[in-house]
């Protein structure tokens, strides 16, 4: 491939990175929302059985008990993910070679585009 080759596949693959930093931004807005009215209905639906009192204090408590739990649930979910991929990467040692290879090279490639620049 020509220099100019390699820096349109360069410059594809930092728009790519872009649209995904934008994407992962939104899904991080959603959680927060979704933390946030959650919380809120959790709280609005145990104000009504009486079981507690209306407190601004209470109810960061429980926005942050919520979060963490969402957080948690999401580190059981990634810790499953990982340990699948290890067992893809068993049944197929080429590919995964392959894969961590390619993307070491695009890592490569990026960490030395910035230093020149």
């Amino acid at each position: 491939m020509t220099e100019k080759a390699h820096d349109k596949d360069l410059y594809a693959l930092k728009a790519d990175i872009a649209n995904l930093r934008d994407v992962i931004a939104g899904f991080a807005a959603g959680v927060k929302k979704s933390a946030g009215s959650h919380a809120q209905q959790s709280r609005a639906a145990a104000e009504q059985e009486g079981s507690i009192t209306p407190s601004h204090d209470e109810e960061s408590q429980g926005a942050w008990a919520d979060l963490l739990h969402k957080f948690d649930s999401s580190r059981v979910q990634s810790i499953k993910v990982f340990k699948d991929l290890a067992v893809e990467v068993e049944k197929h040692p080429l590919i995964g070679i392959a894969a961590s290879f390619g993307l070491g090279y695009i890592v490569a490639k990026l960490w030395y585009q910035e230093n020149r620049q």
